[in-house]
């Protein structure tokens, strides 16, 4: 009895180990899927960042407008041709909001080089066929009759290209935009070769006024800059009080060629640029001068120099397309202080010599449509002549992981 008493004791025992090792198992196998699925999770998680970055990449487009270097100095214009416009609330320009009020005069160039023309053609079809006059530099038949729009891409298979009409919508767009404010006025300036009275109209709320004197627009002339900053100043000294906000925004699709004997710097730009501190200068407090540039032969110098400083920004459109939504950009900057929300964390703008490189960050990413400039000094970091630049968006994910975009745009100097 006491043998066969043992021997079932033994077999409870062994029966009891094994329930034991089961539930471990059992416990070990949890555990195990536990990790995996975190292990999974995160790599999706980090994967999905991944390809959520990806997508942004392709959704804004920075490009180089300008490099200078001067041994270790390097300066570089970027400008960004994507994204959207928005508050930092996320609204955009249509939607309304609290505005404060102001005087605002829009200066615009009513040259010759802003009547329509005819890009692109050959110098008999311009002459024979249009009417017009060539440029053998430019390929562009100027002095076209408007009618002959057609002929133009028809006949002589051109491009038509109407600076002034596009001028004329978004001038009707900005005055619309800034009228919304209760208690402002646009005024409007009209210059060539001097100031155009017959296309200039004093400050007033009354949008009819604004279209019709808009309307009457025409071109011919040369390139006053100087001229226009200086009516416009003139304009709200007379007209407007000493506590309100004042506006002016200047456009130009060329380079200043006549000069000012208020500013006497014996050059047109200088003066220009001049003429706009000089503006400033009477009213720093109140005074904001915005400037816009159409155009590939536009004087970009000028205008960023005029924008500086005025306190303001310089507004790039590189053809008609674009000049509508610049203005637009402008009026909604003006009433609501508007920026647009850009998906880059910040730029790597990365420089090269022969044999090395050298990276700078820049965590402030242009507007849309603006060109903003950047100074490096690389002393000390590369020596030896730059060989090439890149520009490369970089997003830092949710978990704090650093993505970085291809490249946006590149420089390589010439051999």
């Amino acid at each position: 009895m006491p043998k066969k008493g043992g021997g079932s004791w033994k077999r409870g025992r062994k029966g009891l180990s094994a329930v034991v090792t089961t539930l471990l198992v059992i416990l070990l196998t949890i555990v195990a899927i536990v990790i995996m699925w975190a292990v999974m999770k995160s790599v999706v998680t980090k994967n999905s960042e991944f390809i959520n970055a990806q997508k942004d990449f392709f959704s804004e487009k920075i490009e180089i407008t300008y490099i200078k270097l001067n041994q270790s100095l390097v300066s570089i214009s970027l400008r960004k041709t994507g994204g959207s416009l928005g508050t930092p609330g996320g609204q955009n320009v249509t939607e309304t909001l609290e505005i404060a009020e102001a005087d605002i005069i829009s200066v615009v160039d009513l040259s010759g080089s802003m009547a329509p023309a005819c890009s692109g053609v050959s110098s008999t079809c311009c002459r024979n066929t249009l009417g017009g006059s060539y440029s053998s530099s430019t390929h562009i038949c100027s002095n076209v009759n408007p009618i002959r729009n057609v002929t133009c891409t028809t006949t002589c298979g051109g491009t038509w290209v109407d600076k002034l009409s596009s001028l004329k919508e978004a001038n009707k767009e900005l005055t619309k935009i800034l009228s919304e404010a209760e208690g402002s006025r646009i005024g409007l300036v009209g210059y060539n070769t001097h100031i155009i009275d017959s296309a200039s109209l004093d400050l007033t709320d009354n949008l009819n006024q604004l279209d019709d004197k808009i309307d009457s627009w025409q071109t011919g002339g040369s390139t006053c800059i100087c001229c226009g900053i200086n009516e416009a100043l003139r304009r709200l000294q007379e007209d407007s009080s000493e506590d309100k906000m004042k506006k002016i925004v200047l456009m130009s699709d060329g380079a200043a060629n006549i000069m000012c004997s208020e500013q006497n710097t014996q050059n047109a730009m200088q003066d220009a640029i001049k003429a706009s501190c000089d503006a400033k200068a009477a009213d720093s407090e109140n005074l904001v001068i915005y400037t816009i540039g159409l155009g590939e032969d536009v004087n970009e110098n000028t205008l960023i120099s005029m924008a500086d400083c005025g306190g303001g920004r310089y507004f790039s459109a590189m053809n008609v397309s674009e000049l509508i939504e610049v203005y637009k950009r402008v009026a909604g900057e003006i009433r609501n202080n508007l920026h647009s929300p850009s998906k880059f964390t910040y730029l790597y703008i990365i420089f090269y010599n022969e044999t090395t490189s050298y990276k700078e960050k820049i965590t402030e990413i242009p507007d849309v449509l603006v060109i903003k400039n950047y100074n490096f000094d690389l002393t000390g970091k590369l020596e030896g002549e730059i060989k090439k630049i890149e520009v490369y968006p970089v997003i830092v994910s949710g978990s704090g992981k650093e993505v970085i975009g291809p490249f946006f745009d590149s420089w390589e100097a010439e051999e």
